[in-house]
């Protein structure tokens, strides 16, 4: 059988952290032919599924065997210093991210590639630009961080879209894949832990810029300074939500809830109800200016972006009781992403906490005009409330979802404010009290639930 991925097929490729893209990865190799070898550093992540495979063994390389060894495909969350990897390195085995292997599949058949990275909003303008295209015809395959993993998109064809979210993990080890069309939604401090400092975090993300095609079209946001600084060697189109913001005039900006263009006002947001909030007015014009009018016209792009739903998990609405909406924002996993939450409503019931990052509540606290009460939950819970009644902001330790969701609905309709919500966004990472972010949201959309059915009792 033909091997799609440029490898010997008798000498082993070691796939290394068995996750979802891993799995993505083995599964693949195998098919085509490839001997594999996986591993993962946790024994019950070992699936028996993928093991039973042929021509996939669980095995590690000894010290002897790494000049056998092809290429080690790395898991995004595993770290380039791991033990492992630095055996790899040491010895010259090439290192590589699933990303690259897609490229070697699927590049070739005249396919066009759209990467999206930053900090926070770039689950939503993926799958923005994803549905857009979708909306006026094109063939898309959406996912990479967001959804469906690398290995497993299907071949688009000839003129048809790779719409990928790539996450800092992924970026720092891509070497091959180039692409058509780049976006750099922001940077603010996140995943230090891995990178080190901001100018090694900011690197692992240029590297979606320095690695498309000369012909690329590129999209930077310069509403932090550590991007704004840089923006004019990148050759990239800029956009802002900021009308002063500090260096050149940016290309696209945010003005009296219109996206102008220049002078020239292009986009009126209130006709995108369902992206509501200057987070999502970032989002709408970072798709905008790299779509338009390369591969879309202002019409297409307008039709497509108003029957957008928005993503589960980011301000989205699991039930209204009593006038009160309950909105599940689990993606704002810290303080910048919650940051957006907190600029779109008048009325907030606010449910944060979590195992903490390291800017805590950060730029929260300076976002509390419209939190009426908030209601902390996880490791971060005592230290937010303390925090947070400090501030002047009425603030109560519940310690669990369940008890939070319940209390912030009683204070809702004990005030009974028009367009009050119950908020959930964390600004806190989920892994003390729940398996990720999606398992937070889904309980709290239970917690609601579970509020309608003893009112209705």
């Amino acid at each position: 059988m033909q091997n799609q991925y440029d490898f010997d097929s008798t000498r082993p490729v070691l796939v290394y952290g068995l996750g979802s893209s891993g799995r993505a990865v083995v599964e693949k190799l195998s098919e085509v032919g490839q001997l594999v070898w996986a591993w993962d550093d946790g024994e019950g992540n070992v699936p028996p599924e993928i093991m039973a495979r042929p021509n996939v063994l669980r095995r590690q390389p000894t010290g002897a065997e790494w000049p056998d060894v092809q290429a080690v495909i790395k898991a995004p969350g595993i770290d380039m210093h791991s033990p492992l990897i630095a055996a790899a390195r040491e010895v010259g085995v090439h290192v590589m991210g699933e990303v690259d292997l897609l490229w070697r599949r699927a590049h070739q058949s005249g396919s066009i590639w759209l990467g999206i990275t930053g900090t926070n909003g770039k689950s939503t303008t993926t799958s923005l630009i994803g549905h857009v295209l979708k909306e006026a015809g094109k063939k898309v395959a959406m996912g990479g961080n967001l959804g469906t993993p690398a290995l497993y998109l299907p071949d688009v064809g000839a003129g048809g879209f790779y719409v990928l979210e790539l996450s800092s993990y992924q970026l720092e080890l891509m070497q091959e894949m180039a692409a058509d069309g780049a976006v750099f939604l922001n940077l603010t401090p996140d995943h230090l832990e891995r990178h080190g400092t901001m100018e090694a975090y900011r690197a692992a993300k240029l590297k979606l810029f320095e690695m498309a095609k000369p012909t690329a079209s590129k999209v930077l946001g310069t509403d932090q300074a550590v991007l704004a600084e840089i923006a004019p060697r990148l050759s990239a189109t800029t956009i802002s939500s900021h009308v002063s913001a500090p260096g050149p005039v940016p290309d696209f900006t945010i003005r009296e809830d219109k996206l102008f263009q220049g002078s020239t006002a292009v986009l009126n947001l209130a006709d995108f109800p369902n992206l509501p909030g200057p987070h999502n007015a970032q989002n709408i014009m970072a798709a905008y200016a790299l779509l338009v009018p390369r591969w879309l016209s202002a019409a297409e792009f307008t039709a497509g972006a108003k029957t957008f739903k928005g993503l589960p998990h980011r301000l989205e609405q699991v039930g209204t009781l009593q006038g009160i909406r309950f909105l599940n924002d689990s993606k704002a996993t810290n303080g910048d992403s919650a940051v957006f939450a907190l600029q779109s409503y008048s009325h907030i019931y606010w449910i944060c906490g979590g195992k903490p990052k390291t800017d805590g509540l950060g730029p929260c606290l300076q976002h509390l005009g419209a939190v009426r009460a908030a209601f902390t939950i996880g490791e971060a819970g005592p230290a937010f409330a303390a925090t947070l009644n400090a501030h002047g902001t009425p603030a109560f330790d519940c310690k669990t979802m369940e008890v939070a969701v319940a209390q912030a609905y009683q204070a809702a309709r004990t005030e009974g404010l028009t367009g009050a919500v119950v908020l959930l966004s964390p600004a806190c990472a989920s892994f003390d009290q729940f398996r990720n972010f999606e398992h937070r949201g889904d309980v709290f959309a239970n917690c609601v639930r579970a509020l309608a059915d003893k009112e209705k009792a």
